[in-house]
């Protein structure tokens, strides 16, 4: 296109000098001025055209790409679920194989032994025979006297069943497999409890601090003690997990239940603990809430509505500290809500959690962490 304005431009330029003829000396006037400024916006537009579509080219490939990625990442992760179920059919196999061999093994001593006891009665049936055809009487009874003192007597084994019991192999073995399973879970779920030096003063912890809930008056308690603690959270009813992150993979559950207003997620080690222009990812905040009936992502510089057909009454929080993401999961089917892609970590992320105020006794409910028995 710019090659083609060029060479229109030359043109125009070369034929603009050129006189009319006095009877008609509007005939031949040309708008060169205008033509030169459509052609001009027109090859602009053309650039960006074409540039567009590179872009979109290039974002074509970067996509399938990344979804390439994906597969082969899922296709892993399944592919050691399978060689872990396959290593657990192999030892069942083999217990049942073991089993069998000795069950047959000792089916196989027992009939031995009954056909041992067998061949001995019947020598002695031959024995006692072949002595009642001899005609020496005196002898026949000495001889049958001996025979009666050497008696076979058939002693039956002990009985042996032939039943299996598949409550030694198979049984519950669904759930049997699941248990076993805990230990190769990875991310498994995350031991956390909730840091009290972070607490708002205004927040009540449990014993265990495993639940927490607003309170309006808490004078009496170790947060309120603490209120002049730097790592303490100042304006927002706000508090962190007891552990942070910088690498692996981490699950942790959230009980929210029927509260009309909450928020978790996860925030730098050093989000400010005072009141913030926006709390969002600009400042160091992936979360997710929930207010007025509706679940956001906490997105900068506005809130992203998350759309649900259930709403959820239990968070899943998954932290990728090397894929540099944080996710969030109605825990109760898995099914994905949202997900925050964090840019380079420098700092530790913490869980983060804010119960919000009770709203008028509406939402007095505590936020709760949920450790699942596996």
């Amino acid at each position: 296109s710019t090659h083609l304005l060029t060479e229109i431009e030359v043109f125009l330029n070369a034929i603009s000098p050129l006189r009319c003829p006095p009877e008609q000396p509007h005939s031949c006037t040309l708008p060169t001025g205008a033509i030169l400024f459509k052609l001009r916006k027109l090859s602009t537009e053309t650039n960006l055209y074409c540039t567009l579509t590179q872009s979109i080219a290039s974002y074509l490939t970067n996509l399938q790409n990344n979804f390439d990625d994906l597969e082969r990442e899922l296709k892993a992760e399944y592919q050691n679920l399978h060689r872990f179920l396959e290593m657990e059919e192999d030892m069942d196999m083999e217990r049942l194989r073991k089993e069998r061999e000795k069950r047959v093994k000792v089916l196989r001593e027992r009939e031995k032994k009954v056909a041992e006891q067998g061949k001995d009665l019947e020598r002695a049936i031959e024995t006692l025979n072949s002595k009642l055809k001899e005609e020496d009487s005196l002898k026949l009874l000495k001889d049958i006297k001996d025979l009666l003192k050497r008696q076979v007597n058939f002693i039956p084994p002990a009985a042996e069943s032939c039943e299996v019991q598949s409550g030694q192999f198979i049984g519950p073995l669904q759930y049997r497999i699941w248990k076993h399973m805990k230990k190769f879970l990875y991310p498994n779920i995350s031991s956390l409890m909730f840091d009290p030096d972070t607490a708002h003063p205004l927040l009540h912890l449990s014993p265990s601090c495993s639940s927490v809930w607003f309170e309006e008056s808490k004078e009496d308690t170790p947060a309120a003690a603490k209120a002049d603690s730097p790592r303490r959270f100042n304006y927002y009813y706000c508090l962190m997990g007891n552990k942070g992150f910088t690498h692996g993979r981490h699950y942790w559950e959230v009980e929210v239940g029927q509260k009309t207003a909450w928020r978790v997620g996860v925030a730098r080690e050093d989000v400010h603990r005072g009141e913030m222009d926006f709390c969002t990812t600009a400042n160091g905040l992936w979360t997710l809430a929930f207010r007025k009936g509706n679940i956001q992502a906490c997105t900068h510089p506005c809130p992203t509505t998350v759309r649900v057909s259930l709403r959820p009454t239990r968070i899943g929080v998954f932290l990728d500290c090397e894929k540099e993401e944080v996710s969030f999961y109605n825990a109760l089917n898995m099914t994905w809500l949202f997900s925050f892609s964090m840019g380079t970590l420098l700092l530790p992320l913490f869980p983060f959690f804010n119960p919000c105020d009770t709203d008028e006794g509406k939402n007095s409910d505590p936020l709760t962490l949920f450790s699942p028995s596996l």
